[in-house]
């Protein structure tokens, strides 16, 4: 039981008006301290062996034997040694017990179509997030209940028409990866269900039209990239932006009082020139109405970037030494993703997305495979990237089933978001777009730009441009010219 607040410090913490959940050797211990301490396993500095480390020897996380801790923190139904969570079991055991009476398919027993998911969840190494995610999610518990006795039926509808869809979508997502349903690309699905949203919010002539777009543009492109294997989740999201912008277009249209068949010019050069450079990306609607017929022929030019953002080699050789520095506050995560982008040049988008199977164990050595072509690893950045293959993050919990993702994502069977990838490294003080240009630079100057474009999975014509902004083309002629003779 815990105790009631004082204001003595924790043994631990010294954090004081807390309360204390137990009485060690070291002193009295809060609840948050006791929690944290009982879920550290590892070699124990007193004995060699590898157990719970509850108490501290030195500073440092010690059994509970070696630190003269009077407490068996062995479950007594599994022998498993963790924290206990109701009096003598550990939380694999109660959440099994929970799962069981959830799982009940009203005769006492597993519903049997029920059975890949509810063996995922029981063995899952974290059980705590297990049942954090059933304690706060209750119309999940519902739906699984109803699932179990059958009254609900095991299909996508069931999920996609639930009264809180967005709530039960980790479990339709779950039911996925372990097979339970059929695979879905849910992205498609999501842009299906946000262009519906967004075009009920228009102008009904406005929301026709845009639909019209979605569909038969992005939806078509969407299908196609996912029938080759080629579909990434930056098409989701730039679907989504650019038909948001051709929304704007035509609102602005509107509130003109012009009619997109009426549009001239003078409409399209104020629209471009009036608002953010994010407006350009009508350029694919516009040029799709036009073809249709619901546009008159006009000119919506491409927009040029100014300047190519790109850091100096100090600044990337300072990020790369960072990568290595054990001090740095960096996860293996972090340090690999980064290593690719300051190392290779490969985009975040790319990167986010890559497998297993890139890579590949060699005489010690690691090689990693970007397009057809197999590239040694030099140590120590090899040592960077087997530091997070030893710690590939979300494995704990029964999203990936048989994963191949070398960043493997929070969602079942996915890869970690770009997004997610793009503000870990810049939390990191690292100019991602900069640092993707200045490697770039570097490869082009250090061999051939075709090479370098069948190597690291870039077209000839962007490892060309790379190669003249470097300047290779001042040092191929002072290369090549003639010397005086003497």
């Amino acid at each position: 039981m815990i105790g009631p607040r004082t204001q003595a410090g924790c043994a631990r913490c010294e954090r004081a008006g807390v309360r204390f959940a137990t009485t060690w050797p070291e002193g009295r211990i809060c609840r948050r301290c006791y929690q944290r301490a009982t879920r550290i396993h590892g070699l124990c500095p007193g004995c060699s062996t590898e157990r719970l480390l509850p108490g501290l020897i030195d500073g440092a996380p010690a059994c509970g034997d070696c630190a003269g801790i009077p407490k068996d923190f062995h479950c007594t139904r599994c022998g498993r040694e963790d924290e206990p969570v109701r009096t003598g079991l550990c939380a694999h055991c109660c959440l099994t017990d929970d799962l069981t009476h959830l799982f009940d398919n009203g005769d006492g027993k597993i519903a049997a179509h029920l059975n890949p998911l509810f063996d995922a969840l029981t063995s899952q190494k974290h059980a705590r997030s297990a049942k954090i995610w059933l304690i706060t999610n209750p119309d999940v518990t519902a739906l699984i209940r109803a699932l179990a006795r059958g009254e609900a039926t095991l299909d996508h509808a069931t999920f996609t028409e639930h009264p809180a869809a967005s709530k039960v979508t980790f479990l339709r997502e779950l039911c996925i990866e372990h097979g339970l349903l059929e695979p879905v690309h849910l992205d498609i699905e999501r842009f299906q269900a946000w262009l519906a949203r967004k075009a009920a919010l228009a102008h009904p002539d406005d929301g026709r039209l845009i639909t019209q777009y979605g569909r038969w543009v992005h939806l078509n492109r969407m299908h196609h990239l996912v029938e080759n294997g080629q579909m990434k989740k930056g098409t989701f999201l730039s679907a989504k932006q650019s038909t948001t912008v051709a929304l704007d277009f035509l609102g602005y249209l509107r509130e003109r009082g012009t009619a997109p068949a009426d549009c001239a010019q003078a409409d399209i050069d104020d629209w471009l020139t009036g608002g953010p450079t994010t407006r350009s990306l009508a350029r694919g609607f516009i040029r799709w109405a036009m073809q249709h017929g619901h546009l008159p022929a006009i000119e919506i030019p491409y927009r040029l970037a100014k300047t190519t953002p790109v850091i100096t080699q100090k600044q990337r050789l300072h990020h790369i030494q960072r990568l290595l520095d054990p001090e740095r506050a960096l996860r293996p995560l972090e340090r690999a993703a980064a290593l690719l982008l300051l190392l290779y040049g490969q985009p975040l988008a790319r990167i986010a997305r890559m497998r297993l199977d890139q890579l590949h164990t060699i005489d010690h050595g690691i090689t990693i495979r970007f397009a057809t072509d197999r590239l040694r690893i030099p140590e120590p950045f090899a040592g960077v990237i087997r530091a997070h293959l030893d710690e590939l993050p979300n494995l704990n919990t029964t999203a990936h089933r048989d994963n191949d993702w070398l960043f493997p994502g929070g969602q079942p069977g996915q890869h970690i978001h770009q997004n997610t990838l793009m503000n870990l490294l810049r939390d990191a003080g690292i100019d991602l777009r900069g640092a993707k240009n200045a490697a770039l630079r570097e490869l082009v100057l250090q061999m051939p730009a075709p090479i370098v474009a069948d190597s690291f999975n870039y077209s000839y014509t962007v490892t060309e441009q790379h190669r003249r902004n470097a300047g290779a083309q001042f040092i191929d002629y002072l290369s090549k010219r003639p010397m005086p003779q003497s």
